[in-house]
């Protein structure tokens, strides 16, 4: 008889725990509710994951032979017996809860055949081969840098006619390779947003990770290493809260991930990390006020005694940055908070502590320029400060003043609830050996914007909604706004009524902060005015059809505009020509705002004949609409563009523009050059 040893792979599992507990508030009794109304409550959430991956295993093969014709052996027992390479016996178990450090390997019996036991009362019937297996696994101290070598061998004893017998069993060899051990990392947000139950809109939720960085600080490979996970789970709802969780999609080193919920990380190398970003979403908005992930092993090969599994940890998230030092990847780094520390978990496999500077940082405005302001430090540093624009101004193209732009994943705007159901807005950097001075946007009130506004049908606008996202306006600077749309759709409220942000209504004891006449708006305060509750008139946009409005916004110069006073009388008409500022050279092919005050007149445009290509112009001597005659200006909405550069006593300066006063007075134009 003697002892056989084979290598094999084996595929250990690992089950994961992740629990949450988010904390939510929602109203009481309707969406619309009111700091007394509303009940806060906690949710227990738990996401199961299984970790598989190849390990290192032996097949240990004995087979006894009873030649014997007509007698049994019985009491038959084997023990194995394992010894390094002077010879010297090490720790062997079958115990998968053994807690000895020491223990070189775990063992279990994998199969017998002709043979019901070894344990000392086994039988082999004569004429008989008894085969036995056993699954041998190394656990992650027996070879922790380097090969090792091991010999297995076994004594057996058995007894025959009454007489014990002991044989001892030569042993074969194995090599164990060094193991994998890894450290599992998780990092899931505090606040994650769904719908905000308090407000009458049902707004989206937005995407948040869950984070994991495997580290393998073992000297072997972690081979064919996937991480399959469940859809999250509410397991504790004592309030009974509408809420559901989900996860929409997986990357694994920033790369999207076929399956969602089974994540592939090949082979981890020895002393290399891999990184992964579950994406997932939430009904509801609210704050993880606790996380922790737990593991246990399955017995099957060895549990505790052989795992390779180190650590797994839980980190309270702050934001998916990226460090963008020298000799670094360029992959996605998980910035963390660990109780008071701020740390960095770089996806390369170290950790390093970061500087908190919020409490010196400071917002300041030098010419038009918005600038974070805080000491100059090195290495890794993290600044949080409120955001005076409450995340209406969006951040772009922030700049060091040293020239570096910094990555967009390094700044960004955040938001908290309060306990009185308000936000608190927040603007976030994470560097590198900073200056401690940044641009983080400029303002520029001077410069035309086009822009795009999507709206529902049946629903209504406030001007503040209409408003572009990132723009600053000028108290009591006067601005061309338009709306361009294919039918009229503007309303004003009636009186002294002004409309109402929250209601979608004309309501009175509401104060007016704006003016809008004849597309010119007039803000009476400074600031990003978009989404602005508290900014308030009398304009509102009903929308007749769901559709995309483009829209114009233009800053008018009025110290730089020219006026002209025309006494007009009731039905006559009137060219272009004849209300614009006289002596006045207008340059060709550049844009003029025009605007008319003063008594009730009509804007009218010499209609064209499409069927048969006849163009048709004012004509200034006739008063009338003529054909097949040229024109040289485009005037359209109140944009008046000159073909040719003319002043406007030339008879030949004509187009299709005319207007018809309905009474007798005066009529004012303003010429502003944009």
């Amino acid at each position: 008889m003697n002892i056989s040893l084979k290598y094999r792979q084996k595929h250990q599992y690992v089950i994961l725990m992740l629990l949450f507990f988010l904390f939510t508030c929602v109203s009481a009794f309707s969406k619309q509710a009111s700091a007394q109304d509303y009940i806060c409550a906690e949710v227990k959430i738990v996401i199961e994951q299984k970790l598989s991956l190849e390990r290192q295993a032996f097949d240990a093969r004995m087979i006894i032979n009873n030649g014997l014709t007509d007698m049994m052996l019985e009491n038959i027992r084997v023990d194995l017996i394992f010894t390094d390479k002077n010879s010297q016996q090490v720790i062997a178990t079958q115990d998968s809860n053994n807690e000895d450090e020491n223990v070189k390997f775990f063992y279990t019996i994998d199969s017998l055949d002709n043979i019901d036991s070894i344990d000392g009362d086994g039988k082999i019937a004569p004429k008989t081969n008894a085969d036995i297996h056993w699954l041998i696994i190394p656990a992650y101290g027996a070879a922790s840098y380097e090969d090792t070598f091991y010999n297995i061998g076994a004594k057996i004893s058995y007894t025959l006619n009454g007489k014990e017998t002991v044989v001892d069993v030569s042993p074969d060899y194995v090599m164990v390779r060094p193991q994998p051990l890894l450290t599992l990392d998780y990092f899931m947000p505090i606040d994650v947003y769904g719908d905000d139950p308090f407000t009458d809109e049902v707004e989206p939720s937005i995407p948040f990770t869950l984070g994991l960085r495997i580290k393998n600080e073992g000297y072997g490979t972690s081979y064919n290493t996937i991480i399959e996970s469940a859809q999250p789970k509410i397991v504790e709802n004592k309030q009974k809260l509408l809420i559901e969780f989900a996860i929409l999609s997986s990357h694994i080193n920033d790369k999207s991930s076929s399956k969602s919920l089974l994540l592939d990380f090949g082979n981890i190398e020895s002393q290399q990390s891999k990184v992964a970003r579950w994406d997932m979403i939430t009904s509801l908005s609210g704050k993880f006020v606790e996380f922790d992930a737990t593991f246990t092993h399955t017995d099957t090969l060895g549990g505790a005694v052989t795992s390779l599994l180190k650590a797994v940890n839980s980190h309270q998230l702050i934001q998916n940055v990226r460090v963008d030092a020298d000799n670094r990847d360029k992959l996605i780094d998980f910035l963390a908070l660990d109780g008071d520390v701020i740390r960095v978990y770089e996806s390369e496999g170290f950790h390093t502590e970061v500087s908190d500077q919020s409490a010196n940082a400071e917002l300041r405005r030098i010419d038009r320029k918005t600038k974070l302001i805080f000491p100059e430090t090195k290495g890794l540093v993290y600044v949080k400060i409120t955001d005076p624009s409450s995340g209406k101004q969006k951040l772009n193209n922030v700049i060091r003043s040293d020239g570096k732009v910094l990555p967009t994943e390094n700044v960004w705007q955040s938001k908290t609830r309060n306990e009185d159901l308000s936000w608190s807005y927040f603007i976030n950097l994470f560097d590198n050996d900073s200056t401690g001075n940044y641009s983080l946007y400029e303002n520029r009130p001077n410069e035309m914007q086009t822009y795009n506004i999507n709206v529902q049908k049946g629903n209504n606008y406030s001007l503040n909604e209409l408003l572009p996202e990132n723009y600053y306006f000028e108290a009591n600077k006067p601005y061309l706004l338009k709306f361009i749309v294919d039918s009229k759709v503007n309303r004003t409220c009636s009186g002294k009524k002004n409309f109402d942000n929250e209601t979608k209504r004309c309501q009175n004891d509401i104060d007016k902060n704006y003016d809008y006449n004849f597309e010119i708006f007039t803000p009476l305060k400074s600031g990003i005015l978009h989404n602005d509750l508290t900014f308030t008139g009398s304009f509102y946009l009903k929308a007749k059809k769901s559709e995309t409005i483009n829209a114009i916004v233009t800053p008018l110069d009025i110290n730089n505009s020219l006026t002209k006073t025309t006494t007009v009388l009731k039905g006559s008409r009137y060219s272009l020509n004849e209300l614009l500022p006289t002596n006045y050279i207008f340059e060709a092919n550049k844009s003029y705002f025009i605007y008319f005050s003063g008594v009730v007149a009509n804007s009218r445009y010499c209609s064209n004949n499409k069927i048969f290509d006849i163009k048709k112009i004012f004509d200034i001597k006739s008063k009338t609409c003529i054909a097949n005659a040229d024109s040289n200006y485009i005037f359209k909405s109140n944009i008046f563009t000159p073909l040719d550069t003319n002043d406007t006593n030339n008879d030949e300066f004509k187009g299709n523009f005319y207007l018809s006063a309905s009474q007798d007075g005066d009529i004012k134009a303003i010429v502003i050059p944009l």
